[in-house]
C-alpha cells in the first residue's frame, strides 16, 4: 500500500498543518508541468516516425503531407487502438473516472493506473494524427497524481479535492501557458466553488507557473 511509505508523523504534521497543502500543491504543479512536456514530446516523436518530420516540425502545420501516409496511419493507428482498448475492457471493466467526476462524486479519489492509461491512449491516439486536443490527457494524469499523492498522505476529504483541482490547473496552465486560466478551470470545474481553504494552494500553484511558463510551451 503506498500510505505505508509515508511516514507516520509526517503524515500527521501534513494534515496538522494548513501550510502544508501549499507545500503539496507546489510538488503537484512541478509534476504537471513535467507531464505537460513528456506527453507533447511522445506525441511529437510520433509524428516524426510516422509522417516523417523533421524535428521541431509541427504536423499542424504542414501545407502538403505524403497522401498515402495520411490514408494508412490513421487508419492502421485506429485500428490497433481499438483492438489494444478491447483488450483492456476485457481486463478492466471499471470505467476510469475524470476530475470533475472524482472530486463531485468520489471526494477526489482516482486510480493513478487508469490515469496512466488514458494518457498513453491520448498520445496514441494523437501520434496517430487523430484529431483530438492533448489537455484531457495531460489533466486526467496530473489529477490522477495529485489524487494519489493525497491518498500517500491521507489528507482529508476537502483537501484531497483541493489537491486535485491543483494538478488540473497545473495541466491546463502547462498546455497553454496560462497560469491564471489554469486556476479559474481548477476553481469553476474541478473544486466548484472559490473559497479561502482553495485560494492559497491554487494561488501558489499559479505563481509557481507564472514564474516559469515563458520556458517551455508545448504543442
Amino acid at each position: 500500500m503506498i500510505n505505508s511509505e509515508i511516514p507516520r508523523r509526517l503524515r500527521a504534521v501534513v494534515r496538522a498543518r494548513e501550510s502544508s497543502l501549499i507545500v503539496l500543491a507546489a510538488i503537484v504543479g512541478a509534476s504537471s508541468g513535467i507531464i505537460v512536456v513528456t506527453m507533447a514530446t511522445g506525441v511529437d516523436v510520433l509524428h516524426t516516425l510516422f509522417f516523417g518530420l523533421t524535428p521541431g516540425e509541427r504536423l499542424s502545420e504542414l501545407t502538403l503531407i505524403d497522401p498515402l501516409r495520411a490514408l494508412l496511419i490513421p487508419c492502421i493507428g485506429g485500428l490497433f487502438f481499438g483492438l489494444a482498448q478491447e483488450m483492456i475492457a476485457r481486463r478492466r471493466s471499471r470505467q476510469e473516472v475524470d476530475p470533475i467526476e472524482a472530486n463531485a462524486l468520489h471526494g477526489g479519489r482516482m486510480s493513478l493506473r487508469g490515469s496512466l492509461l488514458v494518457a498513453a491512449q491520448t498520445i496514441w491516439s494523437s501520434g496517430v494524427g487523430a484529431s483530438v486536443g492533448l489537455e484531457a490527457g495531460y489533466t486526467q494524469l496530473a489529477s490522477g497524481v495529485a489524487s494519489r499523492l493525497g491518498q500517500a498522505f491521507r489528507l482529508r476529504r476537502s483537501d484531497l479535492r483541493i489537491l486535485v483541482g491543483c494538478g488540473a490547473a497545473g495541466a491546463i496552465a502547462g498546455a497553454f501557458g496560462t497560469p491564471l486560466a489554469g486556476a479559474f478551470y481548477a476553481f469553476e470545474l474541478i473544486i466548484g466553488s472559490y473559497t479561502i481553504i482553495s485560494l492559497a494552494p491554487v494561488r501558489r500553484l499559479a505563481v509557481s507557473l507564472l514564474e516559469c511558463s515563458h520556458s517551455y510551451r508545448p504543442r
